[in-house]
């Protein structure tokens, strides 16, 4: 029997109901099996959740590329992710789209943009499709754009609709859920960690903002041969990139954590490099702040350059640990975050264990926000002391 993702009774009544009803009605059409494409000319992966989950789909495309080289691969992807999958040297065409059913508080998305992607998917013509998701609408969007070959997870139903329907196990990481739909091709995995790819354009960007006097004009200490742990060649010392943002308010860290924690840094001789979205507000004191004026690949080029990142359960924070940079990623009981952000041995996770954790809240239902209220400023300083001594050991090392 299907197991269905759903905590709301609800959908957990509606999905198998709809699931029976669409059994019934495609049963002529199951019931003459079809094979997946030897050859497929033209292949579409759907990714229209967040930024951290395109980075652990990148391994997909990297596999497809590598079985199917002459193969036109799109990437239908969320708006917020679009310059990430422009760069990516396995993806031919990108197809971005916000849809309103997973953040509502997009005004620029709407039913008529949906029917335009629909509209692009048919006119161009698919061979195969996969959808690691699971999300029922994006799996309407492969059978409406008449994708010849449907292959994803009916975890919120509409599994009637796909051609093959992967084993959805819920306690492996994303990587490893994403690339089951491949081995259930038998496409070779020989790729598994995720990559996120940034260009010389984004890197002279990166520079000329460094120096730019409107951003201080950043004077650290230069070293010589230098490199940080992960390999990285780079001339700034004692720096590191925060982002004290999420993208819900249960991810959050108190903000008078972040101003002390970048207090306490300032003073032991650490530049703060303060980056964010435009519409990331906060005062934030004793910073460099490049809130606003960096694209998600230069902001994937200074994260390695500076080689040192600090933040919440986000965006940048799947962008380092899918770059290996050294971090520490501040998590609340959301989720399990050791199966959503890409593995790396430079990623320290920081959090507490208590008793609603997972919970899967967007805002904690409780007085006290007690997973993030309980982690302290010393825990983080204990943390980056640990990776600034690896750090100079690494570079002591490469002398």
């Amino acid at each position: 029997m299907m197991k269905y993702v759903f905590k709301k009774t609800r959908y957990r009544i509606l999905a198998p109901l709809f699931d029976l009803a669409g059994s019934i009605v495609f049963f002529p059409i199951k019931a003459f099996k079809k094979n997946p494409p030897l050859d497929p000319k033209s292949i579409l992966v759907i990714r229209l959740d967040h930024i951290g989950d395109f980075i652990c789909t990148s391994p997909v495309f990297e596999n497809l590329k590598s079985r199917f080289p002459s193969a036109r691969i799109t990437a239908l992807v969320n708006s917020a992710s679009k310059e990430l999958a422009f760069r990516n040297p396995h993806i031919d065409k990108v197809i971005a789209f916000s849809p309103f059913w997973l953040d509502r508080r997009d005004k620029s998305s709407s039913l008529r943009a949906l029917l335009r992607v629909i509209k692009d998917v048919r006119n161009i013509g698919f061979d195969l499709g996969i959808e690691p998701r699971g999300d029922i609408l994006s799996i309407i969007i492969m059978w409406l754009g008449r994708v010849k070959y449907r292959v994803g997870y009916g975890i919120t139903g509409g599994g009637f609709l796909l051609h093959k329907e992967g084993k959805y196990d819920k306690k492996a990481h994303i990587i490893d859920r994403n690339l089951t739909l491949l081995e259930a091709l038998n496409i070779p995995v020989a790729h598994k960690l995720p990559d996120v790819y940034f260009n010389e354009k984004d890197k002279d960007a990166v520079e000329g903002l460094l120096l730019s006097p409107k951003s201080g004009g950043i004077a650290m200490t230069e070293k010589e041969g230098g490199a940080r742990n992960d390999g990285s060649a780079t001339g700034l010392d004692r720096a590191v990139v925060i982002h004290p943002f999420a993208g819900s308010k249960a991810k959050e860290w108190p903000r008078e954590n972040f101003c002390k924690l970048i207090e306490l840094l300032k003073e032991n001789g650490y530049s703060v490099l303060l980056v964010g979205s435009k519409g990331d507000n906060g005062v934030f004191e004793n910073t460099i702040d490049l809130r606003g004026r960096l694209n998600l690949p230069q902001l994937a080029c200074l994260i390695k350059k500076i080689g040192f990142f600090i933040g919440l359960d986000s965006g940048p924070a799947n962008i380092a640990a899918a770059l290996n940079v050294p971090s520490i990623i501040i998590c609340s009981g959301t989720n399990i975050p050791q199966l959503w952000i890409p593995k790396s041995p430079n990623v320290k996770f920081l959090y507490k264990d208590i008793e609603c954790r997972p919970c899967e809240n967007k805002v904690c239902p409780k007085a006290k926000h007690e997973c993030m209220e309980a982690i302290s400023v010393d825990d983080v300083l204990g943390l980056v002391e640990d990776i600034y001594h690896q750090h100079e050991y690494a570079v002591n090392k490469n002398k």
